[in-house]
């Protein structure tokens, strides 16, 4: 709770105008990755500054490469419909960035070999999940071969021993993690209901660690997969609400980001403790995602600017019920206290969708309704609250809802059209 209270005092203390619901949408949120030293004093973790690696575009997914004198990257550098994401490599020493694939298709999640290949997360939108998977690249960045034997709906993956992987993989409304054998070719189950993101191998052991959600209190628990006996056990649980985290090698560390503030814990003692806050407006909203192979150094991705989405979701998740934390940042709005924030409608949406998904109706149905006042000439704002009620049995309500997303709907493409069509459908009884 004291995080969230902090979150909000933060908000309140800003003096300049934000933009507003009938504002243009705000440009592009940045994600930039930062890198943060490592070191150890008397057995106590400290940092260095962090100091900022990319500057614009949406920067993700880093990685060190085996030496950890570099670090591969997904990037989308463009904008508009044709913006695509690419690897991109960027020596520490230096700081010289290069761009490594050029391609048509999108290449996510990207790894080196042992050899300087390249491997990343191969796709196109029109045929995700029926074509590519990973692939590996030459160190030149031109596509070379698939991992697996056929198309297979991955979306993230850890390196194993000769050739073998793990594979975070999307199910259901989840994602699952599983091992690929590259000798035999099977791909195989292990645990079900994990995040999207890779599972992390623990230095110096045959294991990996992952998360497995807890999607009613976002207390998750953070498992170890042994890689010998397939055996995974519960070693603790993430800080509330997160999901990323990385070992630090030689210590039996693991860290874990919330907020501005970097998090430690060991094996032997489950207290998540707080090892650096930063101060730097930049990074209010920090994942910590990767470190070195020494252990000395820590990779960070953060937005230029803190998500209000974030915000909304940390106070929900601390136990606020959903109607107080809408009144209050529609109250913030007003009074022009919103600077520096990332107001976007799609992900307060989605996030309005995933507490409907988790059978709290109460927090979604509020998320929803909040889009539309933020954005009060959104039909698609309209047109998903209008979902959220009548998935909650309040078919009046989702009517009213219909109604006004359909008088918003200019209907001047075929997705507007074939929208309208679908809520008229919905309004009939369909």
């Amino acid at each position: 709770m004291r995080l969230v209270v902090r979150f909000f005092a933060m908000l309140a203390s800003a003096t300049m105008c934000v933009a507003t619901a009938s504002a243009p949408l705000q440009a592009q949120n940045a994600v930039n990755l930062w890198l943060v030293d490592l070191h150890w004093t008397n057995g106590h973790l400290g940092t260095g500054a962090p100091v900022r690696l990319t500057d614009g575009g949406t920067n993700s997914q880093p990685s060190f490469t085996p030496d950890g004198r570099a670090i591969v990257f997904s990037a989308v550098r463009d904008s508009g419909p044709r913006a695509r994401s690419d690897i991109y490599r960027i020596d520490l020493a230096t700081r010289a960035e290069t761009r490594i694939t050029r391609t048509p298709e999108n290449e996510n999640s990207p790894t080196v070999n042992a050899k300087g290949e390249y491997v990343a997360v191969r796709w196109n939108p029109a045929t995700l999940f029926t074509e590519y998977g990973p692939w590996v690249y030459t160190k030149k960045g031109v596509p070379s071969r698939g991992v697996l034997r056929g198309p297979d709906t991955t979306g993230y993956y850890t390196p194993l021993e000769h050739g073998d992987y793990a594979l975070t993989r999307p199910k259901a409304r989840s994602f699952t993690l599983a091992l690929f054998n590259a000798k035999t070719g099977a791909i195989v189950d292990v645990d079900s209901g994990v995040p999207a993101l890779p599972a992390v191998r623990v230095p110096g052991e045959n294991a990996l660690t992952y998360v497995r959600l807890d999607s009613g209190t976002a207390h998750h628990a953070l498992r170890r997969l042994d890689l010998s006996t397939h055996v995974t056990t519960t070693i603790g649980s993430t800080l509330v609400g997160r999901t990323a985290h990385a070992w630090v090698a030689g210590h039996s560390t693991i860290l874990m980001a919330r907020g501005s503030t970097l998090y430690a814990r060991t094996l032997a003692d489950t207290t998540w403790r707080a090892v650096a806050t930063f101060d730097n407006p930049e990074l209010r909203n920090v994942t910590a995602y990767v470190v070195s192979p020494k252990g000395d150094k820590l990779i960070l991705t953060a937005p230029k600017r803190f998500g209000l989405a974030t915000i909304l979701r940390d106070s929900l998740e601390s136990g606020r019920p959903g109607a107080q934390v809408a009144a209050m940042v529609m109250s913030m709005q007003s009074a022009g206290k919103l600077q520096g924030v990332d107001i976007t409608e799609d992900p307060i949406s989605a996030l309005g969708d995933d507490f409907m998904r988790k059978h709290r109706p109460l927090d979604g149905l509020a998320m929803h309704a909040l889009a539309t006042q933020l954005f009060p000439k959104s039909w698609r704002a309209f047109g998903r609250l209008g979902d959220a009620q009548r998935e909650a049995g309040s078919l009046p309500a989702s009517v009213m809802s219909y109604i006004k997303a359909l008088e918003l709907n200019p209907r001047s493409t075929e997705e507007e059209r074939k929208a309208a069509s679908e809520i008229e459908r919905k309004m009939a009884g369909g």
